[in-house]
């Protein structure tokens, strides 16, 4: 199977995927609040975070596509290469149209202007950015290191047996432990330095929230995420599905 056919594959697969979660998205974010504001007779409010839906759905496609597609593609002819190309180039693409589709929904509704529907990008809208391109860039990359992500936790769940799992997901989840012992074993000083360190990663500073430096530190995330992504699947095994 040649790449671009393997995409063609995978992308057509990610658009239904897509359709089912446009469906879902309109019945929870639109008709359902819709009819919930019918029956009160219009004194509640509805508002909708567009931003984090957005983000899960994202996560979940990459997720199930690392370890579904895998077997078909390599049993296709394909590498591993290209079998990672075409996961993290369909995905990439993906992430546009959702960026772009969200950001559509969200002009249509703010166009609208009903009184009682509030939507949103809750994250994106604390950092106030003045351009519309700005805006997508900031959208695109948060889908996109979802995709990244899922893409590594499916590949986790893949090439690791029970135990190795449990052992490494003990061993995430104790970190934040970890790291608060050693946070407050530090001095006064020490602890200021790490917060305001922490701070500068996601735009936090004395003269308020920017943007730039999270779009950076995702971006940063993002390439070691496909790092990960590719060492993991360069010996990668095929598992018979018992």
């Amino acid at each position: 199977m040649k790449l671009k056919t393997a995409m063609t594959y995978r992308f057509i697969y990610q658009l239904k995927s897509l359709g089912i979660f446009y469906l879902y998205f309109v019945l929870f974010t639109l008709i359902f609040p819709a009819m919930a504001l019918f029956v009160a007779g219009g004194t509640l409010s509805s508002q909708s975070d567009l931003m984090f839906p957005a983000i899960i759905f994202a996560f979940i496609v990459a997720l199930i596509g690392i370890q579904t597609d895998f077997k078909f593609f390599i049993q296709n002819g394909m590498n591993r290469l290209h079998i990672l190309l075409t996961n993290i180039l369909t995905n990439f693409v993906i992430s546009n149209i959702i960026a772009l589709t969200m950001l559509l929904f969200y002009q249509v509704f703010k166009s609208i202007a009903l009184a009682n529907f509030h939507y949103m990008f809750l994250l994106i809208d604390q950092y106030n950015p003045k351009q519309p391109l700005f805006y997508y860039g900031f959208l695109l990359a948060f889908i996109f290191f979802a995709t990244t992500l899922g893409a590594l936790c499916g590949l986790f769940f893949d090439r690791f047996s029970t135990v190795v799992r449990l052992i490494i997901g003990a061993g995430v989840i104790l970190l934040p432990f970890l790291f608060g012992t050693i946070f407050t074993s530090l001095s006064h000083a020490a602890r200021q330095e790490v917060v305001t360190a922490l701070g500068h990663l996601i735009g936090i500073s004395d003269k308020g929230l920017n943007a730039a430096p999270l779009l950076m530190t995702i971006l940063v995330l993002t390439v070691i995420n496909i790092i990960i992504i590719y060492l993991m699947n360069h010996r990668r095994e095929l598992r018979r599905i018992s």
